[in-house]
């Protein structure tokens, strides 16, 4: 599938949890964990009385230190500050947690062990201070990872968008470069006071021009409407060159819904017509064909042309701006070789990815919110 067929959007489910979501899932795992630990030993019931009520107090403890934590964050403070402050805040909250905790075992959870004591304090807040600063760590950790990961998609957004410009900036190349080779035939069919075939020129002209400009935003169509598009071109061609003309077909019907570029064909044939077939005294033939080579789909378009003899082939407008679209599209997947093996013979041959054309609208972008937190 090519790669700017998809908008990049940020799902629901794609962004991270809110704070809330976080705050709730970690607090209460940490809860579980206690719990669990202490399932197998009945005679510690008083110890883990303890360890519950001092998860509770650092769950408390972490909504002002969140408080610091954002500021911290929006301000974009250097990290020197951020462990500073944050240090700070981890241990004097520790000293509250502490106290409380000191307070609650010298009252009601372990009285035996002592009367409260205001030097145990600063030991107590050391491991509640831990806690908050493994907390802290992992407030930093998920905002990074949250704002690498919005950047990353800030950075896919650019990159469809400028993809995007430079197809269709190649896909209107195409439309002013076949317009001026047409009214240029038909200039000439006027000049040479050839109206009537001036005049059904200029009503497939329409017609082609009807079925180009018909753009949906799509860079893929099936073949089946590639092909139709070609026909009207050729219809042009052979009210210009009558019976020097002679096009044949070779497509496999169950390849009509693969899709392919935009204007792929149109700029091959008028290529094989302009350059070679025309060139001729007695015209020559154009084959199409398509077909299924392993999971790839591949064209061809062979058509008569002059010897070269010895001269280099160049790539004019439509080749190049063909070698430019599908390398957009497809990158390293696809192939566009130009044979001339033949001394009278040209064959262009296009293998790309083979899937089925599905109808795409194109999507807004969405801007990346940032969750609460």
């Amino acid at each position: 599938m090519p790669l700017t067929w998809f908008v990049v959007r940020i799902s629901e489910e794609q962004r991270l949890p809110s704070f809330w979501q976080l705050q709730a899932g970690g607090w209460t795992v940490y809860f579980c964990v206690l719990l669990l630990s202490f399932l197998p030993s009945k005679e510690l019931r008083g110890d883990l009385l303890y360890r519950l009520i001092f998860c509770g107090v650092c769950f408390l403890a972490s909504f002002p230190l969140h408080r610091i934590c954002r500021r911290l964050w929006r301000q974009q403070a250097p990290w020197p500050r951020i462990v500073r402050t944050v240090g700070l805040a981890c241990y004097l909250l520790g000293l509250v947690c502490g106290t409380i905790l000191l307070w609650l075992s010298a009252k009601y959870l372990m009285p035996q062990w002592g009367k409260f004591q205001w030097p145990f304090i600063f030991a107590d807040a050391l491991s509640p201070a831990f806690v908050l600063a493994l907390w802290c760590a992992m407030y930093f950790g998920v905002k990074y990872y949250g704002a690498q990961a919005e950047e990353r998609a800030r950075l896919l957004r650019l990159e469809s968008l400028v993809r995007e410009a430079e197809l269709k900036a190649l896909q209107y190349q195409i439309h002013p470069h076949f317009l001026f080779n047409t009214l240029n035939s038909i200039s000439t069919l006027v000049y040479e006071r050839d109206t009537a075939t001036a005049n059904r020129m200029i009503a497939r002209l329409a017609d082609f021009l009807r079925a180009t400009l018909d753009d949906d935003g799509a860079y893929e169509v099936p073949l089946r409407d590639e092909l139709d598009i070609t026909r009207l071109y050729l219809e042009i061609e052979k009210t210009r060159l009558g019976e020097r003309l002679t096009v044949i077909e070779d497509i496999d019907p169950g390849l009509l819904d693969a899709a392919v570029p935009r204007l792929l064909l149109q700029p091959l044939v008028e290529n094989a017509v302009r350059h070679g077939i025309s060139k001729r005294r007695g015209g020559g033939q154009l084959l199409i064909t398509a077909f299924r080579e392993e999971d790839r789909l591949a064209i061809q378009v062979q058509n008569d042309v002059t010897p070269l003899n010895g001269k280099p082939c160049t790539y004019g407008i439509g080749l190049t701006n063909i070698r430019t679209r599908l390398q957009q599209l497809y990158g390293d997947a696809h192939q566009f070789v130009i044979d001339f093996s033949g001394e009278d013979c040209c064959k262009v041959t296009i293998k790309m990815p083979l899937h089925t054309y599905a109808a795409v609208e194109l999507a807004s972008v969405e801007a990346l919110g940032n969750g609460e937190g």
